[in-house]
């Protein structure tokens, strides 16, 4: 199929473009030859839209050209204009996230639109699963506590000490922790759902407690000795709190709640890479890079939603790195289990029914929005061989990007 590679975007300072233009030489010539690039796209990166038309043989286009005529369009961050604009019965492959998303779901249904959505895209290993965009989701960590820390004007080589804690201790949290370190901040805790025992490839240095949740609710940080004390509580004594736990929409943590803001009785800067709203604090909501703080009571909160744009053309080859290897099977509609359960939508029908218990809506198409949440719960706040435009077993996580 004809696929549209799109290098601007709707969403405000995203600079980052799914294939870095230095990689395109390296694409299988028959992929290339199906690949459409906007006009100007390599500019950003001192490549002359000739050098990538004698790769591809295409002649650049404009965006608007080639979201309506191509039968697939790769956008890192589709908005639901992008989604209107594309003809109908197209597919989407990028950070899609139709699943918090209502929107976005909704256009795909109307329209008979397959989405492909990145933040489900793993690796399944013999022993577990990796994302593939590892790298990213680490940028996102590294560059949210950079930006955080110089816009509170703070640096742990200068000034008092600082300290610091890291909610979750994968890719993102990985991220943060070499920003806090690079940034002089020593004292650093990492605290996670998994056993301190079982924690895998250790950074040294740092201090690992375990966090448990509690049947009466909320959360607590378990010593080594065995003592517990309330997460908040333990939250209370940091300058710095990272999140970078990866939330399942379905089943969201809430580590802060509004009710607990009264009990931070000095500042915390609060980074919360991994932000969605109303996930792992009461009061989350994303933010753009023009509005990158709020206050909640004595927490300065800091929750931009795309934080590796910072630093744009080195997040560009990470994501073009991880694409690639995938990239043969898309364009050349090739059977490839990783894309086959990304799909959340097939031409319009859910395929990942995460999208239909998030939203409440009905399992039969064409799937209204129910008015009441069964129970009066209120939310968070594939077939192998097809195209993808094809089929996808359900994914239900998301991740930094």
């Amino acid at each position: 199929m004809n696929v549209a590679v799109i290098g601007t975007s709707r969403k405000e300072n995203e600079r980052r473009v799914a294939i870095h233009p230095a990689q395109v030489a390296e694409i299988p010539r028959k992929v290339r030859r199906r690949l459409f690039f906007e006009r100007g796209y390599g500019m950003p990166f001192g490549v002359p839209d000739g050098a990538l038309s004698d790769l591809t043989g295409n002649r650049p286009a404009d965006r608007a050209e080639l979201l309506r005529g191509a039968d697939a369009v790769i956008l890192p961050k589709p908005v639901e204009q992008d989604l209107m604009e594309v003809r109908e019965g197209a597919a989407v492959w990028g950070w899609v996230h139709s699943v918090q998303q209502e929107e976005i779901a909704q256009i795909a249904i109307d329209r008979r639109l397959t989405l492909v959505a990145w933040e489900n895209m793993f690796y399944r290993g013999k022993r577990d699963r990796v994302h593939v965009f590892q790298k990213n989701n680490e940028m996102a960590g590294y560059c949210g506590v950079q930006q955080a820390l110089e816009l509170r004007g703070m640096d742990g080589y200068f000034g008092r000490p600082l300290r610091a804690a890291v909610l979750g201790f994968g890719s993102v949290s990985r991220g943060a922790v070499l920003a806090l370190r690079g940034h002089g901040v020593q004292d650093i805790t990492v605290l996670t759902r998994r056993p301190t025992h079982l924690v895998a490839n250790r950074i040294p240095g740092l201090r690992y407690r375990h966090i448990r949740g509690e049947s009466r609710g909320g959360f607590s940080v378990e010593s080594p000795g065995g003592t517990a004390v309330p997460l908040v509580d333990f939250l209370t004594g940091m300058d710095i709190a990272v999140n970078g736990v990866l939330q399942n929409p379905e089943r969201p943590l809430v580590f802060i709640r509004n009710g607990d803001v009264a009990r931070f009785r000095k500042e915390c800067l609060v980074v919360d890479v991994s932000c969605d709203e109303k996930m792992g604090f009461q009061f989350a909501r994303p933010a753009d890079f023009d509005h990158p703080l709020q206050r909640v009571g004595n927490l300065l909160y800091y929750s931009v939603d795309h934080t590796p744009s910072l630093l744009w053309d080195s997040a560009s080859w990470e994501i073009s790195s991880a694409l690639l290897p995938y990239l043969p099977d898309f364009v050349l509609e090739k059977p490839n289990r990783v894309l086959e359960d990304a799909v959340d939508i097939r031409e319009g029908i859910v395929r990942n029914k995460a999208v239909l218990t998030f939203q409440n809506r009905s399992p039969i198409y064409p799937y209204p929005v129910r008015k009441e949440f069964p129970g009066g719960w209120h939310g968070a706040g594939g077939s192998g061989g097809a195209p993808y435009a094809a089929g996808a077993a359900p994914a239900t996580e998301s991740s930094a990007n």
